[in-house]
């Protein structure tokens, strides 16, 4: 269909100046001065030829000042005409052009034989068949750096390699800050025609409130239900049977889709090898958590990852993990005490594996250079606090070595002031209730304490009541029972008692062990970060999952998944899964946007303003003005 459109429509009101020239016409003309003369009717005739003749010059003059106002406001108002036949190649109004394409994880999703990631940019290619060279574009993607990177205007066709070269990234940017982002760009070309198209698979994305750009949605590939099975959530647990000690690495494996998936396979890669596989069933947008176990031999680090064998999304098939296994840690335990509790003793004996590595110290007597050269510190039963003591917890403090207190029920009111600084605590006092309160709470989004299984009826009793703790790991009633702070670690609840229920549960030893592998020295803590975790380095070398490294950075933003390494000790990063769980947009979220799935080249380069020709009113009127010239000349010279 034809239309026409303006621009500049406000000036539109001033064609009525046209008018001018015609009042000035009917009311400004001059009118000759009667003379009489004798007979004259040979001239009489002779003057109504001349006067017809110089009324259709003053008539045609008329009309063109008329129009060169007429085209002069015109142009100013900056007409623009669409039409069906201008829409193709070379023919299509010239156009300022912003295509994001979606390349976030959900893209690698496998249709037919190619991933929606590859039928994306296959609509791209044919884009830019499309596309002439009086055109602008910019090519965005939902990964900002990328868009730091390459996100420029481009004069014409948009390089293929450039296209080619684009790949999946973990952390998508919100879409409403690339839409943003286009919108900027093209307001830098100044041409009045400007559109958006965001080829997608239609992700659910949090849209801008407003659209100051025509925005069209290129659907990648139509509706269909996705299967998707993931691998979460991989880290290292331990296991006590009998007085030996094993490696969990345990898993959650995710279906997102509603069907049930039969034989899903799944195995554990470590040190540079696949140890073990298993197989198992998923029911409908079920989560499983499994178990691989293993024994280490070797002190050191250890890396390595789960991963799920899911043939239609494999972005988010790995879990990745890292973790320090010391077969043979040293643990000072600074006391006024010649022992250690029972249900401490063992624990300590089976993490340490020898009782040689197992250290009494008095803090009278130790040397503070000495004390660092341990792996774990435990603070129990300590009589006094005077300025050695004090010194020693500085020093330790001051190398970054953590330290796990014990309060008996002695505890002086120096170390409850000391511990209440560390702990953000205070003291009420010590409960010996044989009777006590219910352990009711398991803080389950800190490592310590995410898999501990404790019967939640379990009556806990001889603890200190204190109030506070901004890192409760576990508490009965009102009251915290243990606390994290700073990597380090306070029990409150006395591990002499022969009451407390607590340690008597299968739940208490691998709450010990846990907290004693949270405090070992530091940077031999397992890590895990997501991506888009930004770390700092201090000008520390990182070494990347790719194999390249990072050297001189204060801080870095984690931005692929895998294996990093740092001094030597590595860290895993994992996705936030965010997209894994596919959720389609409805057309009723698509407020003022155009949905095209099929055809889309018949919408494509459609510019909301078509071709301006001002240009061309322009040269009309200055041809006009020529005209003008050319007929009072002509008059004159007669």
């Amino acid at each position: 269909m034809f239309n026409i459109s303006f621009l500049n429509s406000g000036v539109l009101f001033l064609t009525s100046a046209i008018l001018v020239p015609l009042l000035i016409y009917l009311f400004a003309r001059k009118r000759p001065r009667k003379l009489v003369f004798s007979s004259i009717r040979f001239i009489k005739e002779s003057q109504k030829r001349q006067k017809k003749r110089i009324n259709l010059k003053n008539i045609l003059l008329l009309i063109i000042r008329m129009l060169i106002i007429l085209l002069t406001i015109l142009a100013i108002s900056r007409p623009s005409i669409r039409a069906p036949f201008l829409k193709r190649g070379i023919l299509h109004p010239k156009t300022a052009l912003a295509v994001i394409l979606d390349n976030s994880y959900s893209m690698d999703y496998l249709v037919d034989t190619r991933t929606e990631l590859e039928k994306g940019k296959g609509i791209l290619f044919r884009m830019n068949e499309i596309i002439s060279e009086n055109d602008l574009t910019v090519l965005l993607t939902l990964d900002s750096n990328w868009n730091n990177l390459y996100g420029r205007i481009h004069y014409g066709r948009l390089p293929r390699e450039l296209v080619a070269g684009i790949k999946l990234t973990p952390k998508a940017t919100a879409l409403s800050d690339i839409i943003n982002t286009a919108e900027s760009r093209l307001k830098e070309s100044h041409l009045p025609n400007k559109e958006i198209y965001f080829i997608t698979d239609l992700q659910e994305y949090q849209l801008p409130d407003k659209f100051n750009i025509s925005t069209y949605f290129l659907r990648t590939s139509p509706a269909q239900p996705r299967n998707n099975i993931s691998c979460q959530n991989a880290r290292v647990t331990g296991s006590l049977i009998g007085k030996q000690l094993t490696k969990n690495i345990a898993f959650d494996l995710v279906n997102h889709s509603d069907e049930d998936q039969e034989d899903v396979i799944f195995d554990l890669y470590l040190d540079g090898s696949t140890l073990a596989e298993k197989v198992t069933d998923l029911k409908g947008r079920q989560r499983k958590t499994d178990i691989f176990t293993v024994n280490l031999e070797d002190t050191g680090w250890h890396e390595g990852f789960v991963q799920v064998r899911n043939e239609r999304l494999s972005y988010d098939n790995r879990s990745y993990f890292s973790f320090y296994f010391n077969r043979n840690p040293q643990v000072a335990v600074c006391s006024n005490s010649l022992g250690i509790p029972p249900t401490l003793d063992t624990i300590l004996e089976i993490y340490c594996n020898d009782r040689s590595n197992i250290t009494i110290l008095d803090p009278e007597q130790v040397n503070p250079d000495s004390l660092l050269k341990y792996d774990n510190y435990i603070f129990y039963n300590y009589q006094k606090l005077n300025p050695r003591i004090d010194f020693i917890l500085e020093k330790l403090q001051s190398e970054e070595k953590n330290i796990m207190f014990i309060a008996d029920r002695d505890l002086n009111k120096e170390w409850q002031d000391q511990l209440s600084l560390l702990f953000d605590i205070k003291f009420h006092g010590f409960s010996a209730s044989s009777a006590g309160k219910s352990l009711d709470f398991i803080n389950r989004f800190h490592p310590l304490t995410a898999d501990i299984i404790v019967n939640r009826d379990i009556p806990v009793s001889d603890y200190w009541n204190v109030q506070g703790g901004s890192n409760i790991l576990l508490q009965a009633g009102e009251y915290p029972l243990a606390i994290e702070n700073n990597n380090n670690i306070l029990w409150l609840f006395d591990v002499n008692s022969l009451s407390n229920a607590f340690l008597l549960d299968a739940a208490y030893p691998i709450f010990a062990y846990n907290c004693l592998q949270y405090t070992t020295s530091e940077g031999k803590k397992q890590q895990s970060f997501l991506v888009n975790n930004t770390i700092r380095l201090n000008r520390e070398s990182l070494r990347l999952p790719d194999g390249s490294e990072i050297y001189g950075a204060e801080t870095y933003s984690l931005r692929d998944i895998g294996i990093y390494h740092r001094q030597q000790a590595p860290f895993s990063v994992n996705l936030d899964y965010s997209e894994s769980q596919f959720k389609v947009m409805e057309p009723a979220e698509l407020n003022n946007l155009e949905l095209v799935e099929e055809n889309w080249e018949d919408h494509f380069l459609q510019s909301r303003y078509g071709f301006e020709i001002w240009k061309y009113l322009l040269i009309l009127v200055l041809m006009l003005l020529a005209l003008e010239m050319f007929i009072i000349k002509k008059e004159e010279s007669q």
